[in-house]
């Protein structure tokens, strides 16, 4: 797990017990998963400002929100929440705001950024923009990585559908990180040269 550092740290922040900690690792290394894994929620935790009044609800969210994957399906995130909140007792107590962290889980479905500017709305979209900061990456060996891990983990699409659903999916994002001002003007250079590269590569690998 040294590979890991933020996920450990965040494990040690919450106190979360061995074993819910052995169950996030296990979910997370099921061999369907390329892209899902515990590097994702490690640079995801990367992302998470460390004084944010709720820096602790988007870490438990960060751990839980991917934590049922099947990408057959459709409500993995229904099935994560149900997860979440069947161990919450253990690993979420109070103070910890479990409502938040339920809804920053099910947010992740949509990706849709709040307008309000409630702290609570703020801390939602900080956890939604770690979830996608993987799109604006500054290495492209990493974005090549996330680019052919989610190829993998959809390898029983033929690559026409593919390609033509990960345009659309990739444009949206962009589109609504940059219409919501979530991004950096770097950010938004960083995003702009990566989602170009994917959708005009010929394959989903780093060559």
């Amino acid at each position: 797990m040294s590979d890991h550092p933020w996920l450990i740290a965040a494990f040690d922040r919450l106190n979360i017990p061995g074993d819910i900690r052995a169950l996030i690792i296990d979910h997370h290394s099921e061999p369907h998963r390329y892209y899902h894994t515990l590097r994702h929620i490690d640079l995801m935790l990367r992302q998470i400002p460390a004084e944010h009044p709720f820096a602790s609800e988007m870490a438990a969210a960060a751990l839980f929100h991917d934590i049922i994957y099947d990408p057959t399906r459709s409500d993995n995130e229904e099935r994560s929440l149900a997860l979440f909140e069947s161990v919450a007792d253990k690993c979420a107590p109070p103070p910890l705001d479990r409502s938040l962290v339920s809804a920053m889980i099910m947010a992740t479905k949509s990706h849709h950024f709040r307008q309000e500017r409630k702290v609570e709305d703020e801390a939602v979209n900080l956890l939604l923009k770690a979830d996608l900061s993987i799109l604006w990456h500054s290495d492209p060996a990493v974005y090549a990585w996330y680019a052919a891990g989610v190829r993998q983990e959809y390898a029983f699409v033929p690559e026409d559908p593919f390609r033509a659903a990960r345009a659309k999916i990739l444009t949206g994002l962009g589109d609504d990180l940059l219409q919501s001002r979530q991004l950096t003007v770097a950010e938004a250079k960083m995003l702009e040269r990566n989602i170009g590269w994917e959708l005009g590569a010929s394959n989903f690998g780093p060559g």
